[in-house]
C-alpha cells in the first residue's frame, strides 16, 4: 500500500501548529482562536498555509472571522485512504457540506464549522 499522504500531510500540520501554541504562551482558548484568524497568521506566519501568499482562503469567510487553527478540521478522517476506490478522506460526523471532488478526496471546502471562534473555543475547552 502507498503511504498515506493524507496523514503525513495532517501529522505535518499538527506539528506546525503546536509549535506556534507552544511558542505564543497563550492562557486560554479564546487567545488561540483569536490568533489563529487568516489575517493574524498571513501577517505572522505566511509559510504556514500556501494560500496565505496569493491572499486566497479555502472557505468563503472574512479574513478575521476565519480561523485557521483546525486547518486539520477534526472530523476529517485521514486515516481513510481507499487507492482501489480513488476515496481519499471522508468525513467523520457526515457534514452535508462535504463532497468527494473529481480527485476523490473529500472535499470540505463548503463547511465552515471548525473555522468559527464559537467552535474553537468549545472544542479546546473540552480538550483542556
Amino acid at each position: 500500500m502507498d503511504e498515506n499522504p493524507l496523514k503525513k500531510w495532517f501529522l505535518d500540520f499538527k506539528k506546525r501548529r503546536e509549535k506556534i501554541v507552544k511558542s505564543g504562551g497563550f492562557s486560554s482558548p479564546g487567545e488561540i482562536a483569536d490568533y489563529f484568524t487568516y489575517s493574524n497568521m498571513r501577517n505572522k506566519h505566511p509559510d504556514f498555509c500556501p494560500l496565505y501568499k496569493s491572499g486566497q482562503k479555502c472557505h468563503n469567510m472574512s479574513q478575521d472571522e476565519l480561523i485557521c487553527y483546525f486547518c486539520a478540521c477534526p472530523y476529517y478522517d485521514y486515516e481513510y485512504y481507499n487507492e482501489a476506490e480513488k476515496e481519499y478522506g471522508r468525513c467523520l460526523i457526515n457534514s452535508r457540506y462535504g463532497k468527494r471532488n473529481q480527485w476523490g478526496y473529500w472535499d470540505c471546502t463548503s463547511c465552515l464549522l471548525p473555522h468559527r471562534r464559537k467552535f474553537v473555543i468549545h472544542y479546546l475547552s473540552k480538550k483542556s
